[in-house]
């Protein structure tokens, strides 16, 4: 079953949780400073791929699809060539790492996702380095090209913060013809780090693109403040409400601005979070649910468990 048949025919999806500052925090790792944790492929793979292993063991465990990325978010051409793995062929090799641990799962490895994950050219929790739509579509047209030719089930453009980036990152990964995902780096107000409503930003993506994404949902944005976001009246519209689908929740209420610039990893209640994650998905349809900055393992392993539960229970009601 593909990633878009999946979808459609599922009402929960999971995600992976925190990657970056989980290797940072419990493993004592310095990341590079040009492709991050991406450079673990080659340096540390029995941490890297541990780290996957432990999501994909949980949707295992709870019989639920899993949607993976490739730890390439901050690898692009440029990054790249700064690098000291300039020599690599990084999306590729991480391609080829996640579909090898995802062939050891036997049935289930059919529910788990691999996607290829690219990010915004700047910085993903301001709006400070914009291009302008040609200049997006050019610049991420050498990633989207090289995924293309991957073994991959969906593309991902994470955390994207200004709506001229995601128009041009969106145009190049639909040229691949691979179903794909946008999300947005939104503040509580409702809108994207440029000011953008997130209802005008679907309809605009959507305009201007020969392929539509899948959907489009929201990473690195504490539940209480996508609840929020997804409440103000400029958000009231029916494109969003059908077109909206998930949350990689980080577990800091704190503002896009305010992590940012914070140098200690904030975590907060887990269980009040997942609380708020169910309302998400009961109440404003995400289906797609997982973690980001200040989770783990134990975070999507008590969110799938209660996932789990509700749907058994609304099915026997």
């Amino acid at each position: 079953m593909g990633f878009e048949e999946l979808f459609k025919n599922s009402d929960i999806l999971l995600t992976e949780g925190a990657l970056v500052e989980r290797l940072k925090d419990e493993y004592n790792l310095v990341l590079d400073d040009y492709v991050n944790h991406a450079a673990l492929l080659y340096t540390e793979p029995e941490i890297l791929g541990g780290m996957y292993k432990q999501y994909m063991a949980l949707g295992c465990k709870y019989d639920l699809p899993v949607m993976l990325m490739t730890p390439t978010r901050k690898v692009n051409y440029e990054s790249l060539s700064k690098s000291s793995f300039h020599d690599k062929n990084v999306l590729a090799d991480s391609c080829l790492f996640l579909n090898e641990i995802k062939k050891s799962y036997g049935v289930y490895s059919d529910k788990i996702m691999i996607g290829g994950l690219l990010g915004c050219k700047g910085d993903a929790y301001s709006a400070d380095n914009s291009m302008n739509i040609d200049e997006a579509y050019q610049f991420h047209c050498n990633q989207a090209l090289q995924f293309s030719k991957q073994e991959i089930d969906f593309l991902f453009a994470g955390i994207m913060p200004e709506i001229n980036e995601a128009i041009g990152m969106a145009r190049a990964i639909a040229d691949t013809n691979i179903p794909y995902i946008i999300s947005f780096m939104i503040r509580k107000d409702g809108c994207l780090i440029d000011g953008t409503p997130i209802s005008e930003a679907i309809e605009l993506i959507d305009k201007q693109t020969s392929t539509k994404p899948i959907c489009y949902m929201t990473n690195c944005v504490h539940p209480t403040n996508l609840i929020q976001a997804l409440k103000r009246d400029v958000n009231d519209s029916l494109v969003l409400k059908k077109r909206f689908k998930g949350i990689q929740a980080n577990a800091s209420i704190l503002s896009p601005e305010e992590l940012n610039n914070c140098g200690v990893l904030q975590q907060g209640d887990f269980a009040g979070m997942i609380e708020e994650m169910q309302i998400l998905n009961s109440d404003f349809g995400m289906k797609i649910l997982g973690g980001c900055c200040g989770t783990n393992d134990k975070f999507i392993d008590a969110l799938a468990k209660k996932l789990v539960e509700k749907s058994e229970s609304n099915s026997i009601v």
